[in-house]
């Protein structure tokens, strides 16, 4: 080529080019037509082709025997944007240029592969099979079809013949498969005429990210979101918990892209919004599920199986059980109470970490309580407590003061007290104890302790001993349990008179003098015997004259009385003393004093040899004759037989 058809090739190059990005759509490739031999022009490519005359003041351009123009601006250049549709089968391409030839020719000729579709839509896991046909002009220069091949996305030869077959294809295999045909032409040797399809690969859908588990209060918003591939973009559906489709509901709003979808859900309910939410997304090749479980936070259940365990004066003990927690962790029990002794105090608290069991302390003895029981977690507190009512016990009674311990007899005393009652901390006294221990000087062994019940301050304690020092103590019982104990008070049994005295016996001993026995009283009253009295006296009549009375030692129990009047009528008593009190006398002896007068009129009658009767008659005053002391002797002895 000679350098002016250089230089306007050039210029027709940048024409070309200028055009091109004019129209948007620039010559990929570009062909000079001169007037020298040239051989004929084999395209290969479906794109645009801009064909240059050499004559630049050429306006005119023929296609086999249709006359068409150049461009606007540039008559010398032909647009040819689809070779394959407007040059298919060949064709003679002219331009006019001035000279005796003024026709510039040029034969063309098209070689274009032919892809059944240009896009092609598999299945993934099926076979893609590619097929590669070529249209060709076999004439002006083409001599023979040399060989064609399939190349891979990647560059990478499939197939060498015209079909490829690609079994179990995956989704990476997706891309722009070429089909490439080898040409032998008589003046370019080898040339490639390539052609393409886009392979689609169609997959199921799979859900990638979906949270399987959240937490929220009630009262919150929540975003739920649901990232996912699939091709074609699969469509996206949203269901609730009760397995309706959610659409446009008040709350709940729902959008979605072709790799994501999140439904917002406001105003969470507790109860209402819980449950397992699902993301579906389907296409034509699959469907695919994930789900959420959606817990939405609430404060807890009341505790159920509230009880009072133990309760003193100034605590009360509880026990519980746990009830839902409301989705969220127990934090706190919270415990509030009202006392209905002193209202002014209003509701006090008291909170404890989690737990089933809690003691109130520092409360008011002696009153009732209303008790209430929370549970709180993140969300809050329960809003329906569980209530119980119960009292606090009494304080245990106050000492009371013993006013007096009175003697009644010698087994008897009155104790009497006055209680102290605080009625505002303290229950009533239901029952009062008097305790008591003794000593008895006499007999200290058979002298034991004791207690008593009353039912008001006041008791008379009997089955004492007698003469026995005792000494008291009281102390009350009511709700709370033993009270404290009084202050002791002592006091003494009072004494019994010696009991009479038993086996009182008299014998003269002289006619004016008498010996009195007698036993020791069965009962001393109490105390040890200090002496005995003995009262005696004629008798004159009814009456005693010369009465007289006379002592002995505790231990004598016998005594010679003398000095008596012979032969008068005595009456003897004997009594005996414990210092305390005289006992009752014996029962008395009638005695004469002096000896007997004897019988008078003797008579011995119905005598026989072994036998004889006496009788004789008593002379006044006789007295009272013990017995009769009759002697006999034979005539011829001196011994006398009694």
């Amino acid at each position: 080529m000679a350098l002016s058809q250089k230089v306007i090739l050039l210029a027709a190059l940048v024409l070309c080019q200028f055009y091109g990005l004019a129209t948007s759509q620039p010559c990929l490739y570009n062909y000079t037509i001169s007037s020298s031999p040239t051989p004929p022009l084999i395209i290969t490519q479906s794109a645009p082709v801009c064909l240059i005359c050499s004559d630049t003041t050429n306006s005119l351009w023929t296609i086999d025997t249709a006359t068409t123009s150049g461009i606007s601006g540039a008559p010398y250049i032909l647009y040819v944007p689809t070779p394959t549709t407007t040059l298919i089968g060949g064709a003679t391409v002219g331009c006019y240029a001035p000279g005796p030839n003024n026709v510039i020719s040029i034969a063309v000729r098209v070689a274009a592969p032919v892809v059944p579709q240009v896009v092609t839509y598999v299945n993934e896991t099926g076979t893609l099979n590619l097929t590669c046909s070529t249209v060709l002009t076999l004439s002006g220069g083409i001599v023979a079809l040399f060989g064609q091949s399939w190349l891979a996305p990647n560059g990478s030869t499939i197939s060498s013949i015209s079909t490829a077959s690609l079994p179990s294809i995956s989704r990476t295999a997706a891309g722009n498969y070429t089909c490439v045909t080898k040409l032998v032409t008589n003046a370019n040797g080898v040339a490639n005429v390539t052609g393409s399809t886009l392979v689609v690969v169609y997959y199921p859908p799979t859900v990638l990210s979906l949270q399987p588990i959240v937490y929220i209060a009630q009262g919150r918003s929540i975003q739920l979101n649901c990232t996912f591939d699939g091709l074609p973009a699969p469509a996206v559906t949203w269901t609730y918990p009760n397995g309706s489709v959610i659409s446009s509901w008040p709350r709940f709003t729902i959008q979605t892209t072709s790799t994501s979808s999140s439904l917002t859900i406001t105003s969470l309910v507790g109860g209402g919004d819980n449950g397992t939410y699902t993301c579906t997304a389907s296409n034509l090749v699959g469907i695919f599920s994930n789900t959420v479980q959606l817990f939405v936070q609430v404060p807890p259940d009341p505790p159920s199986n509230l009880m009072v365990t133990s309760v003193d004066n100034s605590s009360i003990s509880l026990s519980w059980t746990n009830g839902f927690d409301g989705f969220s962790p127990f934090s706190n029990v919270v415990i509030s109470y009202e006392v209905d002794r002193y209202p002014q105090d209003g509701t006090q608290s008291q909170t404890f970490t989690m737990r089933t069991s809690a003691t109130l302390v520092g409360l008011y003895p002696y009153s009732n309580y209303i008790i209430h029981v929370r549970l709180t977690n993140a969300v809050g507190l329960t809003s329906n407590p569980t209530n119980i009512t119960n009292s606090t016990l009494s304080l245990r009674p106050m000492a009371p003061t013993i006013t007096s311990a009175v003697a009644v007899n010698s087994t008897q005393l009155t104790i009497i007290w006055m209680p102290s009652i605080n009625s505002t901390t303290t229950a009533p006294v239901t029952s009062w104890t008097v305790l008591y221990s003794c000593y008895s000087p006499w007999n200290p062994s058979s002298c034991p302790s004791g207690s008593i019940t009353s039912s008001s301050p006041s008791s008379l304690i009997t089955g004492l001993k007698k003469g026995s020092s005792y000494t008291f103590v009281v102390f009350g019982v009511n709700s709370g349990g033993g009270g404290d104990v009084s202050l002791p008070a002592t006091n003494q049994t009072l004494l019994d008179p010696p009991s009479i005295i038993l086996g009182l016996d008299a014998a003269v001993m002289t006619t004016t003098s008498v010996l009195l026995t007698w036993s020791p009283p069965s009962d001393n009253g109490g105390q040890n015997i200090s002496y005995y009295i003995i009262q005696y006296g004629i008798l004159d009549g009814s009456n005693l004259i010369n009465n007289t009375n006379t002592t002995t030692m505790a231990t004598q129990t016998q005594i010679l009385l003398s000095g008596l009047t012979e032969n008068s009528w005595y009456l003897f008593f004997v009594a005996a003393s414990n210092g305390y009190a005289v006992g009752m006398t014996s029962s008395q002896i009638k005695l004469l004093v002096g000896y007997p007068i004897k019988p008078a009129n003797v008579v011995a009658s119905g005598i026989t040899d072994t036998y004889v009767n006496i009788t004789w008659q008593l002379q006044s005053p006789a007295g009272f004759i013990d017995y009769f002391i009759l002697s006999y002797r034979q005539e011829s002895s001196q011994t006398w037989t009694i």
